[in-house]
Formats: C-alpha cells, structure tokens, sequence
C-alpha cells in the first residue's frame, strides 16, 4: 500500500481535546530515582518540571496520575527500514513499509529511516514520502540520504544537496566491508565525508555518515583512515551494526575509545537467527567492561529487516520480519544483568539524540525539550506513551487517525 494512502487530515491521540492544550502529568519519578515530580506539557514541548503547585482549575489542564511510576525520554531509534527492505533471498524477502503503531508500540518516538541494498524495489523518494507521513501523524521522523551504493544514491543531485535543501535529511548512509556494498575507496569516503561535514555546518545539523560495517574485516581501519585524511571530527564517522561478531566488538571498543561513537543493532542476535552475531546488550556489557565511556554508546533496531528462521540443524526456513520492539527488549535486558536503567535508557535516548545533533530537544526531559515521553510499568512495560505531548499509546491501545485504527 503506498504510504500516502492514508488519511492524515484528523488528529491522532485521545489528548488533544482539552481547551487550554496543557497536559500535567502528576507524581512521576525519575530513572536513577530521587523525590516525585510532576511534568507539565504544552504546545508540543515540555514547559515546567517540579512540585508543590497547584494549578488553577480553571485552566481546563487534562491531567495524568502517574502514580509513582517512572517516566523517561521517548526512544530515539536512528536505524530503520521504514519503507520496506530487500534481503539476499530475492523479492520475496522484501519487507512491507511499517506502520505507525509499531513505533509508538515500542515506545519510539523519534525515528531515522534509511534504506538498504535493494535495487528498484527501495527508493529514497519513498522513504522520505514515509517520513512526511509520520510526521503529519505526530511522530519526530528523519532519514539518511544514501544506501549501500556509491557514489550514494541522492534526492537533489549529491548527498551534501540532500543535506543543506531538504529538511528530514540528516547524513548519509554509507557500507563498507560488506559483499553488497559498493567497497568505495577511502579517498572517496574522505571527500564525502568532508562535504556531508561541511552541508551539515551550512543547514545547523550534523552532516555525518551512518556507516554499516560489515564482516569482511577491516571496515574500522578503513574510518580511522578516512578519519585521518579527511580531518573531520570523530563524531562525523558512525559505524553501525557493531555487534554483527565478537571481532567487531571487540574492534568497536577500540573505535570508541578513541573517541569515535559506535552503534550496536538490537536485532542482530544469534537467539534471532543471525549466527555470527553477539546480542546487543550482551556486545554493550563487553563494552562497558573495556573501559569505553557510556556515552560512546548507541543502540538501534535495524527494525523492519527479514531475518532468518532457522530450524534445529540450523537450516534456514524462511525470514522472520523484525520489528522496532527489539530496541526497548535490549534495554531491559541491559537491566536484568545489573545495569542501572538511568544509564540503560541514555543508549537509546540522549546518547542517540546527540549523535543525530538533535539533544536537548530529544532525548531529555526538561523545558523546552520536546514532550516525547514514556511512563513504564514495575515490571518496565509501557503503560502510556506520549509524542510531542499527544497521548498515543495508553496500556496496549495505540491511538492513530481514525482511518488508521486496526
């Protein structure tokens, strides 16, 4: 179906009736604990965090009552195949678009689209079609410019055009190492890493290249390299899928002990059918065991990918269709093995939102942030979802445009 099929002309959310458009969230507490608080949302952002006050009930306020029950910065999730992605097993491993309910079902709020290595059936005018839908239904979304082929494929005519002309457009997505890329020379990834660097410093964003890396070795040196020649910060060159092998692991915690930010896929796991991998939270406590400092960290879902399925003997049957949900199943994970969940959540909060150049309007809680946030449960479920202050998930039901509800 094509994404501008849908009607988008009606609100989504059930929290938007109220005269005054002021949310007030009472008695939520923090990750890392402390006092009870409340959160008062209006016009999209978060306007006050305190207590002790009390508002005047003639301003019309629709009011929440946490209960005590902890609140955190909406998920930024910066790598995912909104538009469907094509795998290694022909057409019929191409995945459909996703929908808006499974973002805000997993607690995503803020999204980067990109595409994959699917020729004809992935386009980046598609993508950015996908990003215009989700953001006239409420949700932050953006994308990279690019895919697997070089030079990157473009909407304006190059990938630095693409940054500085058109608005979702935050980097490029480039590969290396990988059989299905187009193994571009480190000179040429130099250049552009430059001019993405330089579009970025003309349009106010960060201009870096989202870098998947993949498992023919040598795809770090290769960014250090290009690091070194091209002269542009280390921020500017982002790897992905880091945990593909315990070798890239171990080579990403070196990456980011020299100052470069590394980015760990929550869907690539062996328990999920990719053999070589090493789960996410699993490569993210080797990390923090390496002495990589948390804020060098990332998580993203890679969602909306076709994994294997696999039987016993370890033959493949088919693709299991991953969705986002992944990234919030790592977090928790994270926690059961002893993590603290204030610092669990920055990997797919703050930690994510800086990288993108988008903290401290994502990825935060305090004034003048955008009110993109999620209450959680005891046991770390989602009880209610908030994007840009509208109510959108609220204990298992998803609320969307009334020719979007399922």
């Amino acid at each position: 179906m094509s994404w501008m099929a849908f009607d988008v002309t009606q609100e989504w959310g059930s929290g938007t009736k109220n005269r005054s458009g002021l949310c007030l969230i009472r008695n939520v507490h923090a990750a890392d604990g402390g006092a009870s608080f409340d959160i008062l949302l209006g016009g999209g952002s978060v306007l006050w965090t305190g207590a002790g006050v009390d508002f005047d009930s003639r301003v019309g306020l629709e009011v929440h009552d946490a209960q005590g029950r902890v609140v955190i910065p909406g998920l930024v999730d910066g790598h995912v195949h909104l538009t469907g992605c094509a795998g290694d097993e022909g057409l019929t491993s191409q995945t459909p678009p996703l929908a808006a309910p499974d973002l805000v079902g997993a607690g995503v709020t803020t999204v980067v689209g990109c595409l994959g290595f699917g020729r004809g059936s992935e386009s980046l005018v598609n993508l950015l079609m996908g990003v215009r839908l989700l953001r006239q239904l409420g949700l932050s979304a953006y994308m990279y410019t690019g895919s697997f082929r070089f030079p990157p494929p473009s909407l304006m005519g190059t990938a630095a055009d693409d940054i500085v002309m058109v608005g979702p457009v935050l980097g490029v997505k480039v590969a290396v190492a990988d059989p299905y890329c187009s193994h571009p020379s480190e000179r040429a990834l130099a250049r552009l890493a430059s001019e993405a660097y330089a579009a970025g410093l003309q349009a106010g964003k960060r201009g870096h290249l989202h870098v998947h890396v993949g498992l023919l070795g040598g795809g770090f040196a290769v960014l250090a390299r290009v690091r070194e020649r091209s002269g542009v910060p280390c921020g500017q060159l982002v790897p992905t899928h880091c945990n593909w092998s315990l070798e890239l692991v171990e080579e990403a915690a070196a990456y980011a002990r020299s100052g470069g930010t590394v980015d760990m896929s929550t869907v690539l796991a062996q328990e999920r059918g990719s053999l070589t991998s090493v789960r996410a939270s699993r490569a993210v406590l080797s990390l923090l065991e390496r002495g990589v400092p948390v804020e060098r960290i990332t998580m993203s879902s890679d969602g909306n990918v076709g994994m294997p399925l696999r039987c016993e003997d370890g033959e493949q049957v088919g693709l299991y269709l991953e969705r986002v949900a992944s990234l919030w199943e790592e977090v928790v994970e994270l926690v059961r093995q002893g993590v603290k969940l204030s610092l669990a959540v920055r990997l797919v909060t703050e930690n994510p939102a800086r990288v993108l150049g988008l903290y401290p309007r994502k990825g935060c809680l305090e004034p003048g942030a955008d009110a993109d946030l999620i209450l959680l449960e005891e046991d770390l479920s989602f009880h209610k979802v908030f994007a840009r202050g509208v109510l959108v998930y609220d204990a298992g039901r998803t609320f969307l445009p009334a020719r979007l509800r399922v």
